[in-house]
């Protein structure tokens, strides 16, 4: 009795589910958006560095240009804000994002330049590298005094790397 019962659920359940339309959305405008590039990343007809996404990255360099005036102007607003509102867990979150992208940004601008011009901008990542180091040592620490020394240091050297660039 009770797998009779079962199994006229099942058949119940089986009709009361019909067949639906399939619906097909157009997608050309998110594709030219770059919102498919997980396909790009398995496509082995592609290089690895065209499925990393760095051959891509690269040669816009006008968007490299764009991100670096926007971590600079981060840096130099939120960034700060963070470090007066004694925020350390938010300053080394965002600082550590911004460097991110400027470690690429900025390497991606120097291969562009003459030799001797990109061992100058190069020498002065590595200041400002270092400087970001203080910075985040600083904030790891709590230490309000040094953290804001550290990141008027840490600003020059920023400005300093982008007038090299530039």
């Amino acid at each position: 009795r009770a797998v009779l019962g079962g199994f006229l659920a099942g058949v119940a359940a089986l009709t009361a589910s019909s067949a639906q339309a399939m619906d097909l959305i157009d997608d050309r405008k998110a594709k030219q958006n770059g919102f498919d590039i997980i396909y790009e990343a398995r496509d082995l007809d592609l290089t690895q560095a065209e499925r990393d996404g760095m051959a891509q990255i690269r040669q816009n360099l006008e968007a490299a240009k764009s991100r670096i005036a926007e971590s600079e102007k981060r840096v130099d607003s939120v960034l700060e804000s963070y470090v007066s509102k004694a925020y350390w867990t938010e300053g080394r979150n965002e600082l550590r994002r911004q460097v991110g992208t400027l470690r690429f940004d900025i390497n991606a601008l120097a291969d562009t330049l003459p030799k001797a011009a990109k061992k100058d901008v190069l020498a002065a990542k590595a200041e400002f590298l270092a400087a970001v180091d203080k910075l985040d040592f600083a904030m790891r620490k709590k230490n309000q005094a040094d953290a804001t020394a550290a990141l008027e240091k840490t600003k020059a050297a920023l400005d300093n790397v982008i007038a090299k660039l530039a």
